[in-house]
């Protein structure tokens, strides 16, 4: 293994200006300290320094003594460091800086020999005297932190940055019989050169040891006189408070919402909630810091009311699979609008519709159509409920606004609590919180219905034993397809997991973002809807019809699930990359298949949603639009791919540290995010 003694020096210190050059006894600070970490067993001595031009004398004076130089930037000193494990292919290195002209060269030794017997990545003397810092650290953690540190401090510091990522593996290894940190020995004021020079007039015409300067300053107390007022490691604080204001100036300029503003103030005195749509409204945006309204959208790009144009993800909260406006369907619906759209008598649509349906949804033998997911799961609680003339409902997931399902949520005013009591909710991967409310309602469930997939994979067969309750106890299996049909396969989540159930609810991405759903099923059940009563005016209106058929045709014929997956999953690999670089992996969270992710922030609920409103609010000034879901679309090519991520690398940076320094509320720059639903 190739190692390094590195020495960090230059003249330009503003605390202590040319202090390098300071003459005690005869010979400057960099001599000193040059002689001082001969020992070291290392096979390079190098000094890094800098390119300004008052650093010359210090790389002249050091080649001439023998040693390599190193020169680079001015102020990233790790810039440095990285430029000495290039040029050397350095396996590791011992840091020293400058300011530590006492340094004894039997502790770093010690320090290299620790390093080795522990594996390490960056390993650091801890209790010792400040002026006697050591610290060794391997090439690969200096390379990796000179790809990734952002703040000055980690920058200027080396360490830090590899110290606090998590990617490392992080030695603190005591030193010595007792804890003397709190004492002040590098030369970094004036006044560190008078206590200096006294320690080197008693000690520095032997070879003295780390243990010689305790026992010197613990028997003379007067030594320390003109000193013990500064604070040791004041450097490193001073870098952090200027690591606060680096991070303000890392924020994005502030987006241009004005028209976006004058309208929320419109639309809230007409609008209540300011939507149609809670998860589209100011409640899962930003207000002042975010868009909040839309005035087109194309492939996969919205522009707001002030122009401001972003990438999108959340596609129509699923609904756009093949994009905004995506111009076979435009066409088609189009085309079919020329001939009218709602009739006095059916439409053979209707039929053709019907007919793919059947083909591609593995359940499907008979259809019925709605215009959203609440219309058709309603309609299978209703069908259930006839069939088998039982009133409880067993529910899992999310279902829609109508009362049966709303009423096990938070948001169940205007519901009466009979209706509440009939609907009996179980926990996904959990069979045995199924089986309970069979054996508590015995012969009184009409229906398991549920999201066959959310965010967690099945378990242990769990939707195959699903249906064997749901059918040994004569209830009828419902999936509410909504969000995966069509989406994990053509056939939806049922295809692709190879569970078939009774009957099937679909909708958002069967229309690419016009209003159409259907429920699907098995004759045998699907036939009651002979006399239940399912009917409403739009519930075969044909531009929504047309763009359905449209859509399907073209995902079926274009293989558009397989580019789906394949971009979901560079979409998914990039994420938790990005996440595992920046040391995120405790706070932020990647759930869901390729096809689908969502990324959230953990913790206590209002800081998990102080960090989602700051991640938003900046990867809005930056031109993606960021609710947390990555519904992904035939738009999402490589180019939009990576600039997401670059953007979110980006952002990322700014949560990390906003969030190291207790900063994340005051980065916030509107209203603070709420949930849809409260947790209870």
């Amino acid at each position: 293994m190739k190692s390094g003694t590195i020495v960090q020096a230059r003249n330009s210190s503003k605390r202590y200006p040319r202090k390098m050059l300071h003459d005690f006894l005869g010979r400057t600070t960099l001599e000193w300290v040059l002689d001082r970490c001969m020992g070291i067993e290392t096979d390079y001595k190098i000094l890094a320094t800098s390119k300004d031009g008052d650093d010359a004398a210090l790389a002249g004076f050091a080649q001439k003594k023998g040693w390599h130089v190193v020169r680079g930037s001015l102020n990233d000193v790790l810039e440095r460091f990285a430029q000495a494990v290039r040029e050397y292919d350095l396996d590791f290195v011992v840091r020293i800086t400058g300011d530590c002209i006492l340094t004894d060269y039997r502790m770093a030794n010690f320090a290299i020999q620790k390093f080795r017997e522990h594996n390490a990545d960056y390993l650091v003397l801890t209790q010792v005297i400040d002026g006697f810092d050591v610290e060794v650290i391997s090439g690969k953690a200096i390379l990796y932190a000179d790809n990734n540190a952002v703040m000055p401090s980690e920058r200027e510091h080396v360490g830090p940055y590899i110290r606090n990522s998590g990617s490392f593996k992080v030695i603190g290894m005591p030193y010595g019989e007792e804890d003397l940190s709190h004492i002040h020995l590098s030369l970094d004021y004036p006044e560190d050169a008078d206590t200096i020079g006294v320690i080197l007039q008693r000690l520095g015409r032997k070879d003295f040891a780390y243990e010689d300067v305790a026992i010197l300053i613990k028997g003379d107390t007067n030594v320390l006189e003109k000193t013990k007022h500064i604070v040791p490691n004041a450097g490193y604080r001073k870098s952090v408070e200027e690591d606060k204001a680096f991070l303000m100036g890392m924020k994005g300029n502030p987006l241009k919402l004005d028209e976006n503003n004058k309208l929320f103030k419109k639309v809230m005195g007409l609008i209540p909630g300011g939507s149609q749509t809670f998860s589209k409204s100011y409640l899962q945006f930003s207000a002042g810091a975010s868009p909040l309204f839309v005035k087109e959208g194309k492939g996969c790009k919205l522009t707001d009311v002030d122009d401001n144009v972003f990438i999108d993800f959340t596609m129509g909260l699923g609904a756009c699979i093949l994009g905004y406006a995506f111009d076979p369907v435009v066409d088609a619906v189009e085309s079919q609008l020329k001939k009218g759209s709602a009739y006095t008598l059916p439409h053979y649509l209707e039929y053709e519709l019907a007919e793919l349906l059947t083909q591609v949804v593995p359940c499907a033998e008979m259809v019925r159509y709605g215009k959203n997911g609440s219309d058709v799961t309603s309609a299978a609680v209703r069908l259930a409920r006839a069939y088998t003339g039982r009133d409880y409902v067993a529910c899992c997931g999310y279902h829609g606004w109508q009362d049966w399902y709303i009423a096990t949520t938070t948001r169940s005013k205007g519901i009466p609590e009979a209706v509440k009591e009939l609907t009996l909710s179980f926990q996904y991967n959990n069979i045995e919180s199924l089986e309970k409310l069979f054996d508590r309602h015995r012969d009184r469930i009409a229906c398991v219905i549920m999201e066959p997939v959310s965010l967690t994979a099945p378990e242990n067969d769990f939707l195959i034993k699903v249906k064997e309750i749901a059918h040994k106890n004569n209830a009828l299996l419902f999936f509410d397809e909504v969000v995966t049909g069509f989406r994990f396969a053509v056939g939806g989540a049922q295809e692709f997991f190879k569970v078939v159930p009774d009957i099937a609810c679909v909708g958002k991405a069967m229309g690419n973002g016009m209003p159409v759903a259907a429920i699907v099923g098995k004759r045998e059940f699907m036939k009651l809807f002979d006399e239940i009563f399912f009917s409403f005016t739009f519930g075969g209106e044909t531009a929504s019809i047309i763009s359905a058929l449209a859509t399907i045709r073209y995902m079926t014929e274009n293989k558009v699930i397989e580019y789906l997956w394949s971009q979901g999953k560079k979409m998914r690999d990039g994420l938790e990359k990005i996440i595992g670089d920046k040391g995120l992996g405790d706070t932020v969270s990647i759930d869901g298949y390729p096809i689908r992710t969502f990324m959230g922030f953990r913790g206590e609920e209002k800081e998990g949603l102080k960090m989602k409103t700051l991640f938003q609010q900046e990867c809005a000034k930056r031109g993606i639009l960021f609710t947390g879901g990555h519904n992904i679309s035939l738009p999402h090519d490589d180019l939009v791919i990576e600039e997401t991520l670059r953007v979110y690398s980006e952002v990322m940076d700014i949560l990390k540290y906003s969030i190291d320094y207790k900063m994340v509320g005051e980065l916030i720059e509107g209203k603070l995010l709420e949930p849809v639903f409260r947790k209870v």
